[in-house]
């Protein structure tokens, strides 16, 4: 017989370590702040140990607590998985692709077409989240990450090296106008996503000073900064992924200066066993093509380069 804590009261305690309070555990768990702070009561007696530092607003776990937390967050997070796989039915052909929201809208709604899905002969459930997932997956089959994470179930594959550059649309220059001149940057507004890093990398590389710049429009997603590009309302720094639709519609314009490595890149999420099955094995197989793709055109792209 198994002599396992009361699960309600692992739940509380997963909660209230990873929001760091009893008040966020509670909001997360829809229960009250006395109920979440009974369960940790009655679990670190039983476990003969305190879990927490008790502080005002906060609660901080002790060393005990620590490594208790990180054996709970894995077996819970196996545990959902595992769950999540039952309810939808594992033997069925579904794929649940997990991935960032802006490559989500910028590269990987252009590549899937009727033909593509036709010949995956799946069902594809895409989830989109706003930022990169840094714990669970609940029951997805393969998640796109940006940067290096570690998922309980899931191994990580490095997946895409984006390489960075501006980019416009084409009506934003009038007739004879150089994509060289380097008066195309003081002259247009800057399209920024959260800060200022790569305009600031591209004018120091250009020997300009931002300040110098004609205006600034700010979004919270990089989609929404091509979107903008797209409709002219200035220049956006785009990748050779995110962008590479719009440029082979020619709705953006590459601006043949400066070209820079991204900070890290993008990582494919794969569910740690022995045999994938056969349709998540399909997808996969699918993403890697499409991934070594857009590596090739790069490559053809720095060749044609005069």
């Amino acid at each position: 017989m198994r002599r396992l804590p009361n699960l309600n009261a692992l739940r509380a305690f997963d909660a209230a370590a990873r929001q760091g309070s009893f008040v966020g555990a509670a909001e997360e768990l829809r229960v009250s702040h006395a109920a979440v702070s009974r369960h940790v009561r009655n679990l670190e007696a039983e476990l003969g140990t305190a879990l927490f530092e008790r502080h005002a607003r906060h609660v901080v776990l002790t060393g005990e607590g620590a490594l208790f937390a990180k054996t709970v967050g894995e077996s819970l997070s196996s545990l959902e998985i595992g769950a999540g796989r039952l309810r939808r039915g594992f033997v069925r052909s579904t794929v649940v692709l997990d991935i960032e929201s802006d490559l989500a809208v910028s590269w990987l709604m252009p590549l899937l077409t009727e033909d593509v899905l036709d010949a995956l002969n799946v069902h594809l459930d895409v989830r989109v989240r706003p930022d990169p997932p840094r714990s669970v997956l609940g029951d997805a089959d393969l998640a796109v990450s940006w940067g290096a994470v570690q998922c309980t179930g899931f191994k990580t594959e490095r997946f895409l090296d984006p390489i960075v550059f501006p980019v416009a649309s084409p009506a934003l220059f009038g007739a004879g106008t150089k994509l060289e001149d380097l008066g195309i940057f003081t002259s247009n507004r800057l399209i920024h996503e959260r800060g200022l890093y790569w305009w600031r990398r591209s004018f120091e590389t250009l020997g300009l000073s931002l300040d110098d710049a004609a205006g600034h429009l700010f979004f919270n997603r990089s989609h929404l900064c091509l979107e903008a590009a797209v409709r002219g309302l200035g220049l956006a720094m785009g990748d050779d992924a995110t962008c590479a639709a719009h440029l082979a519609t020619g709705a953006l314009v590459r601006l043949p200066q400066p070209e820079m490595p991204s900070r890290d890149g993008y990582y494919l999420l794969v569910p740690d066993r022995t045999q994938l099955s056969r349709p998540v094995q399909r997808v996969r197989d699918w993403l890697i093509e499409v991934a070594h793709q857009t590596r090739y055109s790069r490559k053809s792209a720095a060749i044609k380069r005069p």
